[in-house]
Order: structure tokens, then C-alpha cells, then sequence
């Protein structure tokens, strides 16, 4: 019975410690890929995120586009290739929050969490918004298993590519 107990206690936690969120902003007519991909991603930090890259060297907005970019490829939403394709997509990323690799190991999700925040614009050629919404992703776990840096890290940015291409779908769960 005791057993059952940890399992039960570790499989909730392991649940609560990722996770996503997307906040919709007010956007009149809004549009999704839907119809036609984007022809470019970008990323950018705000001026508050670039203060904290001093201080996480560990977050790469070059793997994080790399990562967004694969996502939106493989769902057709992205082709740059495509001279037809007029849209562009704009992240910019706001806030994140990298754990040492010995606090995330140690101490797990009482070392607080790994995360990003990010905003993400759809807009057409002439630079118009045809939506936009905010990106969240968070990982908590720790350990041997969960807690090196690369494992933190992919996660995040597969987290984030993932609700990224839901939302520029339309197809949010």
C-alpha cells in the first residue's frame, strides 16, 4: 500500500512539474496557418530577457528557433522556400529562468523551475498582426533523470514550438 502511495505521489508530481500555458490576445480577425505557411520565423529578446542572458548562458535562442522552426516545418505551417508564402512569424521572447545543472539535480522542483515566456505575432506583408498570444512553458522535475541541463532544455523548447504550432493552427486542446 505504501508503495501505491509513492507511485501515486511521484506520477502527480511528475505531472505538475511541466507545464504550458497560452494566453490569447485581443486581435481583430484573427487568422491562422491555416490556409497558405509563413515564408520566416524569428527571435528576439525584449530588453528585460537580454539582461538575463549574462546570467543564464544556458538558454539558446538558437536552439529554441531551431526548435519552432522543425515544429511548424513538419505541420506544413512554415516554407521558406515558398515565394508565395507572405506571413512571417515574430517571437519575442520576455522572460526565462535557467536552474544550474546542480540545483535542478540536487534539489529538484523545490529549486524552483526552468522556464520561458514568450510572445508569439502572425503577421502578413505588410507587417499587419494577424494574431498573437503569449507562450509559457515551465519544467519543475530534478533528479538524476530529469535534471541535466540538455534534458531541461529540450523539453522547454519542444513545449514551446509545441503550443506555438497549436495556436498558429488554431487546433488548441
Amino acid at each position: 500500500m505504501t508503495i501505491r502511495r509513492v507511485a501515486l505521489a511521484a506520477l502527480v508530481i511528475a505531472l505538475a512539474g511541466c507545464a504550458g500555458e497560452v494566453k490569447q490576445a485581443t486581435v481583430e480577425n484573427k487568422q491562422y496557418l491555416t490556409t497558405q505557411p509563413a515564408h520566416q520565423v524569428s527571435i528576439n529578446l525584449n530588453d528585460e530577457a537580454k539582461q538575463k542572458l549574462a546570467d543564464n548562458l544556458k538558454f539558446n535562442q538558437v536552439s529554441l528557433l531551431d526548435h519552432v522552426k522543425r515544429a511548424l516545418t513538419a505541420q506544413n505551417l512554415l516554407d521558406e522556400k515558398n515565394a508565395e508564402a507572405k506571413n512571417s512569424v515574430e517571437i519575442v521572447i520576455k522572460d526565462f529562468r535557467v536552474r544550474s545543472n546542480f540545483s535542478a539535480v540536487m534539489f529538484g522542483f523545490m529549486a524552483g523551475n526552468d522556464s520561458i515566456t514568450g510572445d508569439v505575432v502572425l503577421k502578413d506583408a505588410s507587417g499587419k498582426e494577424l494574431n498573437k498570444f503569449e507562450v509559457s512553458a515551465s519544467y519543475a522535475l530534478g533528479g538524476l533523470a530529469g535534471g541535466q541541463d540538455e534534458t531541461r532544455m529540450s523539453w522547454l523548447y519542444e513545449k514551446f514550438a509545441e503550443l506555438t504550432v497549436e495556436n498558429l493552427r488554431g487546433t488548441t486542446k
